[in-house]
């Protein structure tokens, strides 16, 4: 037999049967009686059975119900047992993946552990590089979550959270002869590479032509330490995050009206931003990120 029964109908067969009254069913559901006779008559036809029959002590149950009462208060204990997602980062003691580029480990990245290893001290922990495998391990459906800059490419299935924004300054040596941002024009670029964002194409590149400031990279770069370092030495000059000019280094800002605005973000998968776990640690990062 296929049935498609309505859980409130169920539940109205089931008090119907301890109560033996309309009435004291809908009291007891805040309906009226009327209301109630229409959950039993759709029951009456979905089942193609009577269900009650009325006599001067009230309802008495068919044999039917009698048979399937055992049945429906299974469902309706079943129904009972469906309880919302819960996360306890204390008991939790799987395996969280977390990606994220280069410069976020580098600033971010202790403090990020510590304070997961604060929480959640029986869980496992890896801390991975984004970058174009990652995204396709992601887009292909692993669990993880992965903390870059905000990527356009990113199919629709991976949701972007927004962490925070940025703007995006030039750096360069504090000795360096250049004042202006048009002045950096006559000098080599250091472009710094963050894989899985400006893989294959150069997005603050696409922009700042867009603004008339023509630049082709000398160099590319994927560890920040080194970046400081040649620039320390060189006239080369590049582009990172206002407040994460390293020591040693002035930054040069674009004029205003010319801002490059970046957004910072968690991605994960979209059937995944509900999890409590992905919500947990959505919160955590945007604590120790914050100024």
């Amino acid at each position: 037999m296929s049935i498609n029964l309505d859980i409130q109908n169920i539940l109205v067969l089931k008090l119907m049967y301890e109560l033996r009254s309309v009435r004291l069913v809908a009291d007891s559901l805040g309906k009226t009686s009327g209301s109630i006779s229409k959950n039993l008559t759709k029951m009456k036809a979905q089942l193609d059975d009577p269900l009650f029959i009325q006599t001067k002590n009230g309802f008495e149950p068919t044999t039917f119900v009698e048979a399937n009462m055992p049945h429906f208060e299974q469902i309706l204990t079943s129904i009972d047992s469906i309880k919302p997602q819960s996360f306890s980062p204390a008991n939790f003691d799987g395996s969280i993946t977390i990606y994220a580029n280069t410069l976020f480990w580098d600033y971010f990245g202790d403090k990020f552990y510590l304070e997961l290893l604060k929480h959640a001290p029986k869980a496992k922990f890896s801390c991975l590089r984004w970058g174009s495998d990652a995204k396709k391990r992601l887009t292909e459906g692993e669990n993880a979550i992965a903390i870059h800059y905000f990527d356009e490419d990113l199919p629709q299935s991976i949701i972007q959270n927004e962490l925070g924004r940025g703007k995006a300054v030039f750096f360069v040596r504090d000795e360096h002869p250049a004042q202006h941002f048009q002045e950096l024009e006559n000098y080599p670029f250091l472009l710094f590479k963050t894989p899985g964002w400006n893989d294959y194409r150069y997005p603050l590149l696409e922009r700042l032509n867009h603004m008339g400031f023509r630049t082709t990279p000398k160099v590319e770069i994927e560890h920040p330490a080194m970046i400081q370092k040649v620039l320390l030495q060189t006239d080369h000059f590049g582009i990172t995050m206002s407040g994460h000019v390293p020591k040693g280094c002035r930054s040069i800002a674009l004029p205003g009206g010319l801002e490059l605005d970046v957004r910072y973000v968690m991605s994960c998968r979209r059937s995944q931003q509900q999890a409590p776990i992905n919500q947990w640690l959505f919160n955590v990062i945007k604590d120790i990120t914050q100024p």
